[in-house]
């Protein structure tokens, strides 16, 4: 393997690395980076989490222990170097990667940056046990200067841990030997010895904010312990991403807004507006195939916790019992803490019951105006976690726990329902105009072309 003209000094990744213990981050990075050139299909999907495609005629270099020419002094050795080529086009990455407890350091990141962009390497990637919501998101700041040329990315080891499991689950990998090279790899992020560690506990002064809002304190936007719970609580949030990939097998992920997808601080802002204005913090899972998205709320407020997924009523039923009685059967549990709020027409407000209230008697739900239709429904599973709430680690296995029991509870047998297509031959004289299934509307704008054969 030929190195670039650029590095002095530079060593293959090898899958079982000879260094000294002290060495821990470099000889993971040696092994991650070896699988990585070994496995297409892990590859395919690390690499192209960043855009960058892999395919079979595709050439995958790794090297670990770069030294680069006339920087020999300096310090900077990053702990590696990703060579991809396609053809005629070249992608390249500097790696830098910490464990345990270690964090990055923004110093460190920026000199590697700027390190780069003089060689002309299109990116810097770094890997720790911080969490982001997206690759293209990183845990420490750089100036925007720096990153007109040079992409900055980041990933999580417990995200790469996951995207072993998820191929594992799928059977995604077909090559018998790397089936075992990448189980064996996965084996060796699980050990508690290799440093790699998920989220487990909030920040300090989550304790303190909880207490905030029992006393009837107004949080404060500015609150330094305001900002680290709400980024906390995103790294929860992907966390729980990866947890959940693990348990369905299957890759899910964390929803964002568009504009939250690009901006990491404006997303900061609203999670910290959310938590001041409501109390609460929330989040939306994305699991592949399922009836609608999971979304999650803690209420500092009342120490409640709600999973829940939101669907459309099944507007062929006419009457409210026959729409929730659909909805019912459905589920099959009749858990306490499960319960169903229905939507109305106008503003008729909501209401809720129990899953087992509403077995025995669907009309339990029904609001004053007892005529009215519900037009949606929500599936809750709602929990009071009272004086575990405060705790840093009893809040986060509270909310794993839950996530995780509503989808055994109701996410994975919950479906949706849309109308059926309309039949052929109806003429449009014998449609009902308050049929909801029937009724079509069509825009005045709407401009229909019919192309002529060729």
């Amino acid at each position: 393997m030929n190195k670039p003209e650029y590095l002095i000094s530079a060593h293959a990744a090898k899958l079982f690395p000879v260094l000294a213990d002290t060495n821990r981050e470099q000889r993971i990075t040696s092994i991650f980076l070896s699988v990585l050139c070994q496995v297409p299909d892990f590859a395919q999907v690390v690499l192209g989490s960043l855009d960058v495609r892999v395919s079979a005629r595709t050439k995958l270099q790794a090297f670990s222990e770069v030294v680069f020419r006339g920087d020999v002094g300096s310090g900077n050795r990053p702990d590696g170097l990703v060579i991809v080529t396609n053809g005629k086009n070249t992608w390249s990455a500097l790696v830098e990667a910490k464990i345990a407890n270690s964090e990055l350091d923004a110093e460190q990141v920026k000199r590697y940056v700027e390190l780069a962009r003089e060689h002309g390497i299109d990116a810097v990637v770094t890997i720790s046990n911080q969490f982001v919501a997206k690759a293209d998101q990183s845990p420490v700041v750089v100036p925007k200067t720096l990153l007109r040329k040079t992409d900055l990315f980041h990933w999580s080891w417990s995200w790469i841990a996951t995207q072993c499991e998820v191929l594992n689950a799928q059977d995604a990998i077909a090559d018998r030997d790397h089936q075992f090279l990448t189980k064996q790899f996965l084996d060796f992020l699980s050990h508690p010895k290799t440093g790699v560690e998920r989220f487990t506990q909030m920040p300090p002064g989550w304790k303190e904010v909880v207490q905030e809002v029992t006393n009837g304190t107004r949080l404060l936007k500015s609150s330094p312990d305001v900002e680290t719970v709400v980024a906390a609580w995103f790294a929860e949030l992907r966390d729980l991403s990866l947890h959940m990939s693990s348990n369905v097998g299957a890759q899910v992920a964390v929803r964002l807004e568009r504009k939250h997808t690009s901006d990491s601080n404006l997303r900061l802002r609203a999670g910290i507006d959310e938590l001041v204005s409501q109390q609460t913090l929330s989040g939306v899972l994305l699991v592949p195939n399922a009836a609608s998205d999971i979304s999650i709320e803690a209420s500092l407020a009342t120490r409640t916790i709600a999973v829940g997924m939101s669907l459309k009523a099944r507007l062929d039923r006419k009457s409210s019992k026959a729409r929730v009685n659909w909805l019912v059967r459905m589920l099959k549990s009749d858990d306490p803490r499960l319960h169903i709020r229905a939507h109305w027409p106008g503003r008729t407000p909501s209401t809720m019951k129990s899953v087992e209230e509403l077995r025995q008697d669907p009309d339990l739900i029904l609001p004053e105006k007892a005529d009215a239709l519900p037009h949606a429904f929500e599936v809750i599973l709602l929990e009071r976690s009272g004086k575990r709430f405060p705790g840093r680690k009893t809040f986060i296995e509270d909310i794993e726990r839950l996530v995780a029991e509503f989808y055994e509870l109701a996410g994975v047998d919950l479906r949706a329902w849309h109308a059926a297509p309309p039949a052929p031959g109806k003429s449009s004289r014998n449609i009902d105009p308050d049929d909801p299934v029937e009724k079509i509307v069509v825009s005045e704008t709407t401009t229909v072309t019919i192309e002529p054969e060729a």
